[in-house]
């Protein structure tokens, strides 16, 4: 049996463009094709969220559906992932088009309801057949979760054939990426292939849409890990053969994924940057460049995502910046060949002092110099029809050690899924080859140089030692009782645990964050703002 996996990049609510996007891999199959695959929700893009909710937007994917069939009668089978209503209610769907017309109907079982996922807020879960019948054999249809959620002797006793008769499992999926994602995927997959005694033709999503990023890695799977597969983070379609009934079936070769982390979280974040201004046609970009560590890395990515010609990096000195933050800047933007342009605000933060009635506390002289970088950046994006990119990492944003419409301002942030410690790894491994961040950055303690001879460490605990406990507290759920890290004293994990409750509110009004990890702030951690806990 041959099947041709089409690992597409959709855009959410763009009907017509994704669906000549599935036209092109549809159109280009090689003629022994047995049948043509999508990704999940293909059609209107992955996660649609609320549009499905609009009059008349799922009824607009299916005409359009049903118009593409009538356009291809002669072509081979295509599976194709689409939201659909069956018997007045909504699921979430692969629709089969083959002769010019919808020849069925499968419904997706498992609805995911946990971190990024929503479904049951919009679908109902499916109870129709999950067997295909090709020409050539039997393929058992799973929809995502379904993969990860269900038995499929189950699914097969349902549909009343054993497992004995199946030549193949097909699996449409929209599955977010995460730096340990794919380790999780081949465990799910290899189960069932096991249990199934079939192989896995696994077609997933690529590209990004808002937060959330999508690697592809389309492929037959066996119980042991990919057979073959597409490249991660690429559009690309693969044709896959199955072997005849009489042949043993290949296992597969696990991956080595964690040694390759810091390569995939780069890629993951140009991807996310490159999408971001593709999907909503914007072209050029802004930050501010403060000659340490997060603007730099995010500097580095924006550059290789846009291109340096559209990056503006913005240095914005006051009397507190040092000399060598200021050159290091400099040296990172002759690097990675962008414009610069340096703003100085000691004029601009007396005006604004003499504005007001009385003598200012440290810690509002110190949020005020920042909401002064945050409003000039903003006007200049205006003026220059740019975006402004946000520079915070995860361990800032987790503990508050930010400035509400300061330096947290922006359209898009870049970093806010990276741990401090993970940001430094980032940079030594961009750094593997040759220098583009100057070790002078990497080097000197962070500071946000705000006061004279300001560092990270008068306020917080070493990154070192706080990134652990962060993990425990915002990955793994644990709570202050539960903790088991042993970086940070008794009475320091109590002061932390409280920076982190109390910062609620300013991650409400985070600008949306890239999502790299299975935990991140944003859409998959609904923490209550008003809340107390007993």
């Amino acid at each position: 049996m041959h099947l041709r996996l089409a690992q597409i990049n959709p855009t959410v609510g763009d009907i017509a463009g994704n669906l000549e996007l599935v036209k092109e891999a549809w159109r280009s199959a090689p003629q022994r094709t047995d049948l043509v695959i999508s990704p999940e929700l293909v059609v209107c893009g992955y996660p649609p969220l609320d549009l499905l909710n609009e009059e008349s937007f799922i009824s607009s994917c299916m005409e359009a559906v049903q118009k593409l069939a009538a356009e291809f009668p002669g072509h081979p089978p295509l599976l194709l992932g689409c939201p659909w209503i069956l018997e007045e209610k909504p699921f979430n769907a692969a629709v089969l088009l083959h002769k010019g017309k919808v020849q069925k109907v499968f419904t997706k079982r498992f609805l995911p309801n946990y971190d990024v996922f929503d479904e049951k807020r919009y679908f109902t879960e499916g109870q129709h057949e999950t067997v295909l019948h090709l020409e050539n054999g039997l393929c058992l249809i799973t929809i995502c979760e379904d993969l990860w959620a269900s038995n499929p002797g189950q699914l097969l006793q349902e549909s009343m054939y054993s497992a004995s008769s199946l030549s193949a499992i097909i699996n449409l999926s929209a599955s977010p990426f995460a730096y340990n994602q794919q380790q999780y995927r081949e465990q799910a997959i290899g189960k069932f292939s096991k249990e199934a005694n079939a192989l896995v033709a696994y077609c997933n999503q690529v590209g990004a849409n808002t937060e959330l990023i999508f690697d592809g890695r389309s492929g037959l799977y066996g119980e042991s890990g990919p057979i073959s597969h597409t490249l991660s983070f690429t559009a690309e379609c693969i044709d896959v053969t199955l072997p005849a009934s009489s042949d043993p079936l290949p296992t597969g070769q696990k991956s080595n994924e964690p040694s390759l982390w810091e390569k995939e979280v780069i890629n993951a974040l140009i991807l996310g940057i490159q999408d971001y201004f593709k999907k909503l046609n914007l072209k050029q970009a802004l930050l501010g460049l403060s000659g340490g560590l997060d603007s730099a890395l995010v500097a580095y990515l924006a550059s290789k995502a846009l291109g340096a010609e559209n990056v503006l990096a913005v240095l914005m000195p006051s009397e507190y910046s040092s000399k060598h933050s200021i050159n290091d800047a400099l040296a990172l933007a002759k690097n990675l060949g962008i414009s610069t342009k340096e703003i100085p605000i000691k004029s601009s933060l007396a005006t604004l002092t003499d504005a007001l009635p009385a003598k200012l506390s440290t810690l509002t002289q110190e949020n005020l110099q920042a909401r002064t970088r945050g409003l000039l950046l903003m006007a200049l994006a205006n003026e220059e029809n740019r975006i402004l990119l946000n520079t915070s990492n995860k361990s800032e944003v987790a503990v508050g050690y930010t400035t509400i419409y300061g330096d947290m301002c922006g359209g898009l942030s870049i970093i806010g899924d990276v741990w401090k410690t993970q940001a430094y790894q980032l940079a030594h491994y961009i750094n593997r080859n040759q220098e583009i961040i100057p070790k002078e950055i990497l080097l000197k303690p962070p500071s946000a140089e705000l006061r004279p001879n300001q560092t990270d460490a008068d306020e917080l605990p070493d990154y070192e030692h706080l990134d652990p406990f962060l993990i425990e507290i915002i990955e793994e759920g644990k709570t202050l009782a539960s903790c088991q890290t042993q970086t940070l004293s008794e009475k320091d994990q109590e002061r932390v645990y409280q920076l982190i409750e109390r910062s609620e509110w300013k991650r409400f009004q985070s600008p949306p964050i890239l999502r790299v990890s299975d935990k991140a702030f944003g859409q998959g951690r609904r923490i209550p703002i008003a809340k107390r806990r007993s």
